[in-house]
């Protein structure tokens, strides 16, 4: 999981990069947002998954649902704090950020350093 969110990290510092040329400083402060706020709920996730210790199949479907689960409360939590108080945001730069890091990891977790 370690390197699946180091390519996030790589990937929003690129999205923000180019964010910034496109759209100035507001555009990059939002591609970083956009990236942070998946990076953030996957630390959510793997913090559920690493803490428990299922027994079961049926456990640990149940482990992986409500780490799901909480990944997704996490983005939206962030998404609406984002949204409420930076005043300046970028929509498209923060989506489209969103949208690559997601992209990247389920490609990243197949990848073997």
């Amino acid at each position: 999981m370690r390197a699946a969110l180091g390519w996030q990290l790589v990937v929003t510092g690129i999205v923000a990069t180019i964010a910034a040329f496109l759209g100035g400083p507001h555009a990059a402060v939002s591609a970083a947002l956009g990236g942070a706020v998946v990076v953030v709920a996957n630390l959510g996730y793997a913090s559920i998954v690493c803490l428990s210790a299922p027994r079961t199949a049926g456990a640990t479907v149940r482990t992986l649902l409500r780490a799901e689960a909480v990944k997704i409360a996490l983005i939206v939590l962030a998404l609406w704090l984002v949204f409420t108080s930076y005043r300046d945001v970028v929509p498209l730069a923060l989506i489209g950020t969103l949208v690559a890091t997601v992209l990247v990891w389920p490609v990243a977790l197949l990848y073997k350093d």
